[in-house]
This record gives structure tokens, C-alpha cells and sequence, in this order.
């Protein structure tokens, strides 16, 4: 009898252990926290007028989205992108449909052609002097950083010493990834 009584127990601790236990739900739990997410863009002198007009986005499924808003303190622009962190391919397909070309902010080890899976990633116009770029920037990882893509149609990509730079459509500026950093690019208008 105490044989029978342990063997209906331990059947039924499997199956509740099969079972799951709270929602039903047994998929992990995926982060849903909105953040403050940076990109900055150092430019080659403090009389250089930048801004930065937002236009779409596309955010992995489920992940909360709060907008941009830009700030220009002496010699770095910055981007912030409220938004949650989470890859998906389906952002980095909509990265490269609305780029022609692109690189990213990857210490040391540079980057692959394309993102494989980004968080987020938005387009826009980025004003340079009074010259308006449509420009796609988009928010991927690698290891336990957040880095950060740049692209945009009509840009080329050049190889420099430093890795690969993104050139404007018009061949005016160059957005080149800066050494020992995930998250920021260097405006200039040479290499």
C-alpha cells in the first residue's frame, strides 16, 4: 500500500512538474523595460550644425517604444532612442530594406556586412551645414554590449584605417566608427 501511495505521488509530481506552474505560460520571460539608449556622433568642430528629424521605426514584438529626442552639447551629437532591448531578424530586415549600406560601432572586432538581429532601429532626415541625408541607425549587441548601426539609402561604405566608414550619398561627410567604443561615430568631411 505505502508502495502504491509513493508511486501516485511521484506520478503526480511530474506531471505537475510537466505542467508548469503560475500563467501557464512556461516560455521564458522576456524584459520589457523601456531605456535610455544612446548613440553619439562627435563631429570635427564646435561650428558644425547638426540635427536629426525622425521619420519610422520598427521595435521587436512585445518591446515598449518611447520615441528620440536629440541634444548638441559642444562637439557630440546625441540620439537617445527610448525603447526596450531585445533582437529580433525581423528589425535587422527592416534595417537593411531602408539602408544600402552599412557599419557598425563594434570594438575591436568590426562587424559582419549586415546585422543578423538588431533591438530597434529608426529612420530619419540627419542635417549637416544646412544638407539633409535620410539616414537608418539601429541598436543590435554583441556579448554584453549594446552597439549600434548606421546606413541609409544612397550611402557607400569605405574601408579606412579605423574599419569601415559610412559616406553620405553625395560624398560630402563620413560617419566612421571610433575606436574602443560600441556606440559612437565621427563626422567628418575627409578621410
Amino acid at each position: 500500500m505505502i508502495r502504491n501511495v509513493l508511486s501516485v505521488l511521484f506520478a503526480l509530481i511530474i506531471a505537475i512538474s510537466f505542467a508548469g506552474c503560475g500563467d501557464g505560460d512556461s516560455s521564458p520571460k522576456v524584459d520589457t523595460t523601456e531605456h535610455d539608449n544612446w548613440v553619439y556622433m562627435d563631429v570635427w568642430e564646435d561650428s558644425v550644425q547638426i540635427s536629426f528629424a525622425f521619420s519610422d521605426h520598427s521595435i521587436t514584438s512585445g518591446q515598449p517604444w518611447g520615441g528620440i529626442s536629440t541634444s548638441y552639447p559642444t562637439g557630440t551629437f546625441e540620439i537617445d532612442a527610448k525603447a526596450g532591448r531585445h533582437g529580433s531578424s525581423s528589425v535587422a530586415s527592416w534595417f537593411k530594406s531602408h539602408a544600402s549600406a552599412a557599419t557598425c560601432a563594434n570594438w575591436p572586432s568590426g562587424c559582419p556586412d549586415w546585422p543578423s538581429n538588431l533591438n530597434f532601429a529608426f529612420t530619419g532626415n540627419i542635417t549637416i551645414n544646412g544638407k539633409e541625408y535620410p539616414i537608418t541607425i539601429g541598436q543590435g549587441s554583441v556579448g554584453v554590449h549594446n552597439n549600434w548601426w548606421i546606413g541609409g539609402p544612397g550611402w557607400q561604405l569605405k574601408s579606412t584605417v579605423l574599419g569601415d566608414a559610412m559616406i553620405t550619398p553625395d560624398g560630402k561627410y563620413y560617419f566612421e566608427p571610433v575606436d574602443d567604443t560600441f556606440d559612437t561615430f565621427r563626422i567628418s568631411t575627409s578621410y
